[in-house]
């Protein structure tokens, strides 16, 4: 009886079909998508210029300055146009 009730189970676990899917893919696969609201918030949420003004405002520092300076390439590889400060 118990070979019978063995070979019975392992025929239902070769039998059947494996699903690897959990309640959680199907929570993901329906869950509300936020398309775009974060960046709405962004671009609309309001500046500010306090912060604005003390970076513009700043001391450069020697490495600035070397990089406003420094050749930029005008998007075209190998073709170098300074950049004027």
């Amino acid at each position: 009886m118990k070979i019978f009730i063995a070979s019975l189970l392992a025929l239902g676990l070769i039998a059947g079909t494996a699903n690897a899917r959990t309640v959680f893919d199907d929570l993901r696969d329906t869950a509300p998508r936020s398309d775009g609201v974060f960046g709405d918030l962004q671009t609309s949420a309001p500046r500010s210029t306090v912060f604005d003004d003390l970076r513009n405002t700043a001391p450069k520092s020697i490495f600035d300055q070397i990089r406003d300076t420094a050749p930029r390439s005008d998007g075209v590889y190998g073709s170098l146009q300074r950049n004027a400060p």
